[in-house]
């Protein structure tokens, strides 16, 4: 058990079982989704199954994150500790853009799906149809899942670089998300 000053220092339990839910269902995405694009597309099949699947977990990946995003307009996160300012805001805009894009790649990738005329099927229940089909928009949200999704790998690199630079300073930064020793408790 924490003493309570360490406990402030930490997030939640259950942003910090979100945030690393999310890590590891966006990782199998990345995976999931570069390796997609070497299936044949005859048969049908195991290409319509494995798009399926992917969107599938991505609605999941969008649900979660904005869970974890009102969870955190609910519960501040703990304050950082001192450290330049130019840090602050890099950590800050790298934040925005991980919940930006992991709200975005989702979410246009699904509406690509609904644009595209295929049925959008959600762990092997097909969806009601939002919107005709429309190639100009499927086109649109394909460029735009794409795009992002380039954002989305940026943002996590720079992030993981960052949680690196602060284990490797062993500053106890990490144990606000779960990992190391509270810097309150180290001696």
């Amino acid at each position: 058990m924490y003493p309570s000053d360490v406990r402030a220092s930490r997030y939640t339990t259950t942003a910090i079982v979100l945030h690393w839910g999310i890590a590891v269902l966006l990782v199998f995405e990345f995976a999931r989704g570069w390796w997609m694009q070497d299936i044949p597309k005859q048969p049908v099949g195991p290409r319509v199954d494995a798009y399926n699947l992917h969107k599938s977990f991505g609605m999941l990946l969008l649900g979660l994150t904005l869970l974890r995003l009102g969870w955190r307009l609910r519960y501040a996160p703990p304050p950082l500790p001192a450290m330049p300012t130019w840090r602050r805001r890099l950590a800050a805009a790298t934040h925005a853009a991980l919940y930006v894009a992991t709200i975005v790649v989702p979410l246009s990738g699904f509406l690509g799906s609904v644009f595209s005329g295929f049925p959008v099927k959600l762990f092997g229940v097909t969806l009601p149809s939002l919107a005709p089909p429309s190639v100009a928009l499927k086109d649109l949200m394909s460029t735009i899942h794409l795009s992002m999704t380039w954002v989305l790998a940026a943002a996590t690199l720079l992030h993981v670089a960052g949680a690196l630079a602060h284990g490797f300073a062993a500053d106890g930064l990490l144990a606000r998300i779960g990992l190391g020793t509270p810097s309150a408790t180290r001696r």
